[in-house]
């Protein structure tokens, strides 16, 4: 259930020279897929609150994985232990229960975020994880190891070919995928994102996507952060989603 809480930061860590991961105290029963929006403090600097996905979730922490893009994202860097934020969560639709036993995760840059709770749930369901972790170079590559040790297969790949394998993370997943019957889970740009539900056509697998979208309340009130959909329509991302099947949002073929 949706709630307002004011929660203490235990940790705050700088993983790379833009990527930060923060876990404050209080569970708040979210689902892997979900977002809570961040408010910073008592000012009214910045005035709208930040979306953030949930990274990791226990009944006594909240973790969330970002990297700072804007101002609101570099105040909340400055942030030390002890401080208290305001969190407004969960928010969204998450990732369905998986009815296969493998799961294939995609993940492209930032968007390993959400894809670290999704693991965590998927490996204490006894699911097989098979892992693809792409971005454009290895100093955007974080949590590797943590990653790493919840998959039963791991592949890591960047542009630049300074981690990993070169290429692309899409260019891999059908390689990967063969002939199993997965379900398919992908957080990371557009782009990716469209490419890996092609692919899951192509294969005719179940596959769930993660939009990211700039938001503005949150609760679908504003309609800020619409989509175009297949079928012509529009869905919020705040509210419909985040979390989508990949035939509502993406259109193949004619």
């Amino acid at each position: 259930m949706m709630q307002k809480r004011q929660m203490e930061i235990l940790e705050h860590t700088q993983l790379t020279e833009e990527i930060f991961r923060l876990t404050l105290a209080g569970g708040i029963g979210a689902k892997p897929g979900q977002f809570v929006q961040v408010g910073l403090g008592p000012t009214w600097e910045p005035f709208l609150n930040r979306p953030f996905s949930v990274h990791n979730c226990t009944k006594t922490t909240l973790s969330l994985l970002y990297r700072v893009v804007g101002h609101g994202t570099r105040l909340l860097a400055q942030k030390q232990r002890g401080s208290i934020l305001s969190v407004v969560g969960p928010l969204g639709k998450g990732f369905p229960p998986t009815k296969r036993r493998q799961a294939v995760l995609v993940a492209g840059g930032i968007g390993a975020a959400p894809l670290y709770y999704l693991m965590r749930m998927l490996r204490a369901e006894g699911k097989d994880v098979i892992f693809l972790y792409g971005a454009k170079t290895a100093a955007q590559i974080v949590l590797e190891d943590e990653y790493r040790s919840l998959a039963r297969e791991f592949y890591l790949i960047t542009e630049d070919g300074t981690a990993g394998t070169k290429g692309l993370v899409t260019d891999l997943l059908p390689q990967i995928l063969g002939e199993n019957e997965a379900e398919i889970f992908a957080c990371g740009p557009n782009a990716m994102l469209r490419a890996v539900a092609q692919t899951a056509a192509e294969k005719k697998l179940p596959c769930f996507v993660s939009l990211e979208a700039q938001m503005a309340c949150g609760v679908g009130a504003c309609l800020g952060c619409v989509v175009a959909t297949a079928d012509g329509n529009y869905r919020r991302v705040c509210a419909d989603g985040p979390v989508f099947a990949a035939e509502e949002v993406f259109r193949f073929g004619s």
